[in-house]
Protein backbone atom coordinates (compact mmCIF):
# COMPACT_ATOMS: atom_id res chain seq x y z
CA UNK A 1 0.00 0.00 0.00
CA UNK A 2 1.17 3.42 -0.80
CA UNK A 3 0.48 5.59 1.82
CA UNK A 4 0.91 9.94 1.97
CA UNK A 5 1.20 11.99 4.33
CA UNK A 6 0.75 15.72 4.60
CA UNK A 7 0.58 18.66 7.01
CA UNK A 8 0.96 22.42 7.76
CA UNK A 9 -1.24 23.69 5.63
CA UNK A 10 -2.22 26.67 7.81
CA UNK A 11 -5.92 27.75 6.49
CA UNK A 12 -6.74 30.98 7.99
CA UNK A 13 -10.04 32.82 8.18
CA UNK A 14 -8.64 35.16 5.60
CA UNK A 15 -5.68 35.15 2.89
CA UNK A 16 -3.73 38.10 5.20
CA UNK A 17 -4.45 36.17 8.65
CA UNK A 18 -2.49 32.67 7.58
CA UNK A 19 0.45 31.35 5.90
CA UNK A 20 -1.26 29.08 2.99
CA UNK A 21 -0.31 31.01 0.23
CA UNK A 22 -1.38 28.52 -2.46
CA UNK A 23 -4.28 29.49 -5.31
CA UNK A 24 -6.80 26.89 -4.42
CA UNK A 25 -7.24 25.70 -7.97
CA UNK A 26 -3.42 24.76 -8.28
CA UNK A 27 -3.65 23.54 -4.63
CA UNK A 28 -6.66 21.39 -5.76
CA UNK A 29 -4.67 19.73 -8.73
CA UNK A 30 -1.97 18.74 -6.79
CA UNK A 31 -3.67 16.99 -4.42
CA UNK A 32 -5.56 15.31 -6.75
CA UNK A 33 -2.33 13.73 -7.99
CA UNK A 34 -1.49 12.64 -4.70
CA UNK A 35 -4.89 11.28 -4.20
CA UNK A 36 -4.55 9.33 -8.24
CA UNK A 37 -1.45 7.98 -7.45
CA UNK A 38 -1.88 6.39 -3.42
CA UNK A 39 -3.87 4.31 -1.78
CA UNK A 40 -4.35 6.71 1.21
CA UNK A 41 -4.26 9.82 2.10
CA UNK A 42 -3.56 11.17 5.72
CA UNK A 43 -3.35 15.01 6.79
CA UNK A 44 -1.07 15.14 9.76
CA UNK A 45 -2.58 18.86 11.41
CA UNK A 46 -2.51 21.99 11.74
CA UNK A 47 -4.34 22.47 8.44
CA UNK A 48 -6.01 25.38 9.65
CA UNK A 49 -5.12 27.85 11.33
CA UNK A 50 -7.60 28.71 14.14
CA UNK A 51 -6.44 30.22 16.96
CA UNK A 52 -5.57 33.82 15.50
CA UNK A 53 -8.63 35.46 16.84
CA UNK A 54 -8.79 38.09 19.28
CA UNK A 55 -10.24 36.34 21.69
CA UNK A 56 -9.09 32.71 23.12
CA UNK A 57 -11.14 30.28 23.68
CA UNK A 58 -13.30 26.60 21.62
CA UNK A 59 -15.85 29.07 20.56
CA UNK A 60 -13.28 31.19 18.88
CA UNK A 61 -11.39 29.30 17.39
CA UNK A 62 -14.80 26.84 16.14
CA UNK A 63 -15.43 30.48 14.53
CA UNK A 64 -12.16 30.36 12.86
CA UNK A 65 -12.51 26.90 11.39
CA UNK A 66 -16.20 27.81 9.67
CA UNK A 67 -14.34 30.97 8.21
CA UNK A 68 -11.44 29.19 6.95
CA UNK A 69 -13.30 26.29 5.38
CA UNK A 70 -16.35 28.67 4.00
CA UNK A 71 -12.94 30.62 2.36
CA UNK A 72 -11.58 27.48 0.41
CA UNK A 73 -14.93 25.60 0.23
CA UNK A 74 -14.14 23.17 -2.66
CA UNK A 75 -10.31 22.44 -1.03
CA UNK A 76 -12.62 22.02 2.10
CA UNK A 77 -14.51 19.71 0.86
CA UNK A 78 -11.62 17.50 -1.05
CA UNK A 79 -9.93 17.84 2.64
CA UNK A 80 -13.24 16.01 3.80
CA UNK A 81 -12.99 13.05 2.25
CA UNK A 82 -9.37 12.42 3.44
CA UNK A 83 -8.27 10.99 6.72
CA UNK A 84 -7.72 13.69 9.27
CA UNK A 85 -4.92 14.05 12.77
CA UNK A 86 -5.36 17.13 14.19
CA UNK A 87 -2.57 19.16 15.11
CA UNK A 88 -2.05 22.07 18.13
CA UNK A 89 -2.96 24.99 15.64
CA UNK A 90 -6.34 22.78 14.79
CA UNK A 91 -7.12 21.25 17.79
CA UNK A 92 -10.73 22.24 17.40
CA UNK A 93 -11.03 20.33 14.37
CA UNK A 94 -11.51 17.02 16.90
CA UNK A 95 -14.68 18.19 17.91
CA UNK A 96 -16.21 20.09 15.24
CA UNK A 97 -14.82 17.75 12.24
CA UNK A 98 -14.36 14.53 14.41
CA UNK A 99 -10.27 14.22 13.50
CA UNK A 100 -8.62 12.25 14.88
CA UNK A 101 -4.93 12.44 17.40
CA UNK A 102 -3.43 9.66 16.03
CA UNK A 103 -3.91 7.04 13.45
CA UNK A 104 -2.74 3.75 12.67
CA UNK A 105 -2.77 2.09 9.56
CA UNK A 106 -1.66 -2.01 8.67
CA UNK A 107 -1.15 -3.12 5.53
CA UNK A 108 1.40 -5.77 3.81
CA UNK A 109 2.12 -6.80 7.47
CA UNK A 110 3.56 -3.03 8.39
CA UNK A 111 2.27 -0.82 10.73
CA UNK A 112 2.67 3.01 10.17
CA UNK A 113 1.42 5.43 13.09
CA UNK A 114 0.56 8.81 12.24
CA UNK A 115 0.38 11.91 15.23
CA UNK A 116 0.74 15.55 14.39
CA UNK A 117 4.14 15.64 17.00
CA UNK A 118 3.31 18.87 19.01
CA UNK A 119 2.65 16.59 21.83
CA UNK A 120 6.51 16.04 22.20
CA UNK A 121 7.79 19.66 21.62
CA UNK A 122 9.59 20.56 24.79
CA UNK A 123 8.51 24.52 24.13
CA UNK A 124 4.95 23.16 24.06
CA UNK A 125 5.18 20.76 26.56
CA UNK A 126 6.71 22.65 29.70
CA UNK A 127 5.73 26.54 28.18
CA UNK A 128 2.37 26.02 27.02
CA UNK A 129 1.18 29.48 27.63
CA UNK A 130 3.75 31.16 26.61
CA UNK A 131 3.56 29.46 23.43
CA UNK A 132 0.07 30.17 22.86
CA UNK A 133 0.48 33.84 23.58
CA UNK A 134 3.75 34.02 20.66
CA UNK A 135 0.67 32.36 18.42
CA UNK A 136 -1.30 34.70 19.61
CA UNK A 137 0.77 37.49 18.92
CA UNK A 138 1.71 37.04 15.29
CA UNK A 139 -1.64 36.73 14.97
CA UNK A 140 -2.21 39.92 15.92
CA UNK A 141 0.75 41.06 13.59
CA UNK A 142 -0.83 39.74 10.53
CA UNK A 143 -3.92 41.41 11.71
CA UNK A 144 -1.82 44.98 11.35
CA UNK A 145 -0.74 43.91 8.28
CA UNK A 146 2.49 43.02 9.33
CA UNK A 147 2.77 39.35 8.10
CA UNK A 148 6.40 39.23 6.58
CA UNK A 149 7.45 40.11 10.62
CA UNK A 150 5.10 37.75 11.24
CA UNK A 151 6.89 35.59 9.22
CA UNK A 152 10.40 36.08 10.07
CA UNK A 153 9.38 35.74 13.86
CA UNK A 154 7.80 31.87 12.68
CA UNK A 155 10.67 31.01 10.08
CA UNK A 156 13.47 32.05 13.24
CA UNK A 157 11.45 29.80 15.29
CA UNK A 158 11.40 26.76 13.51
CA UNK A 159 15.32 27.28 12.70
CA UNK A 160 15.82 27.09 16.42
CA UNK A 161 13.41 24.24 17.23
CA UNK A 162 15.07 22.00 14.43
CA UNK A 163 18.51 22.62 15.15
CA UNK A 164 17.69 21.80 18.62
CA UNK A 165 14.89 19.28 18.92
CA UNK A 166 15.42 17.83 15.03
CA UNK A 167 18.36 15.56 15.43
CA UNK A 168 18.24 11.74 15.60
CA UNK A 169 19.01 12.03 19.15
CA UNK A 170 16.42 14.63 20.13
CA UNK A 171 12.91 14.66 21.71
CA UNK A 172 10.92 13.59 18.75
CA UNK A 173 13.11 11.01 17.63
CA UNK A 174 12.78 9.71 21.31
CA UNK A 175 9.02 9.82 21.09
CA UNK A 176 9.10 7.92 18.26
CA UNK A 177 11.04 5.29 19.82
CA UNK A 178 8.58 5.04 22.25
CA UNK A 179 5.87 4.67 20.17
CA UNK A 180 7.30 1.73 17.91
CA UNK A 181 7.92 -0.21 21.28
CA UNK A 182 4.41 0.31 22.85
CA UNK A 183 2.61 0.35 19.35
CA UNK A 184 4.45 -1.94 17.11
CA UNK A 185 5.19 0.51 14.70
CA UNK A 186 7.29 0.47 11.99
CA UNK A 187 7.21 3.99 10.86
CA UNK A 188 6.07 6.90 12.55
CA UNK A 189 4.83 9.83 11.04
CA UNK A 190 4.71 13.60 12.43
CA UNK A 191 4.54 17.33 11.33
CA UNK A 192 4.72 20.11 13.34
CA UNK A 193 8.26 21.19 12.80
CA UNK A 194 7.91 22.64 9.02
CA UNK A 195 11.21 20.80 8.64
CA UNK A 196 10.97 17.30 6.33
CA UNK A 197 13.24 14.59 7.22
CA UNK A 198 13.75 11.12 7.99
CA UNK A 199 15.68 9.38 10.51
CA UNK A 200 16.27 5.58 10.58
CA UNK A 201 16.00 4.18 14.02
CA UNK A 202 16.61 0.51 15.56
CA UNK A 203 13.31 0.39 16.30
CA UNK A 204 12.01 1.66 12.73
CA UNK A 205 11.63 4.83 10.70
CA UNK A 206 10.17 8.24 12.15
CA UNK A 207 8.82 10.96 9.48
CA UNK A 208 8.36 14.41 9.40
CA UNK A 209 5.87 15.96 6.74
CA UNK A 210 7.37 19.29 6.46
CA UNK A 211 4.81 21.56 5.42
CA UNK A 212 2.70 22.79 2.43
CA UNK A 213 2.28 26.57 3.97
CA UNK A 214 4.08 29.36 2.45
CA UNK A 215 3.28 28.44 -0.98
CA UNK A 216 5.22 25.03 -0.59
CA UNK A 217 4.03 21.43 -1.26
CA UNK A 218 5.60 18.28 0.71
CA UNK A 219 4.41 15.13 0.36
CA UNK A 220 5.49 12.07 2.58
CA UNK A 221 5.28 8.55 0.76
CA UNK A 222 5.16 4.96 2.98
CA UNK A 223 5.08 1.96 0.96
CA UNK A 224 4.26 -0.60 3.12
CA UNK A 225 4.91 -3.31 0.87
CA UNK A 226 8.71 -2.05 0.11
CA UNK A 227 8.93 -0.68 3.52
CA UNK A 228 10.15 2.63 2.18
CA UNK A 229 9.70 6.05 3.20
CA UNK A 230 10.53 9.29 0.85
CA UNK A 231 10.22 12.63 0.41
CA UNK A 232 9.04 14.68 -2.23
CA UNK A 233 9.24 18.85 -2.08
CA UNK A 234 7.10 20.71 -4.48
CA UNK A 235 5.91 17.16 -7.04
CA UNK A 236 4.31 18.27 -9.97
Amino acid sequence: MRLAALSDFHIGARAGMDEFRHDEQRFLERLARVVASHDRVVLVGDIYQTDHALFTGPRAAARQLQLARRRLPRLARALDRLDYVHGNHDFIARDELGAATELRVEADGCRVLFTHGHQFDPVFARAYAAARAATWFTGRLRRAGLRPLAHYFEQKDVAVKHRRFGHAAGPYAAAARALMRDRGAEFVVMGHTHVAHAHRLSEGTVVNTGTCSGGRFTVVTIDTAARTATIAHDPQ
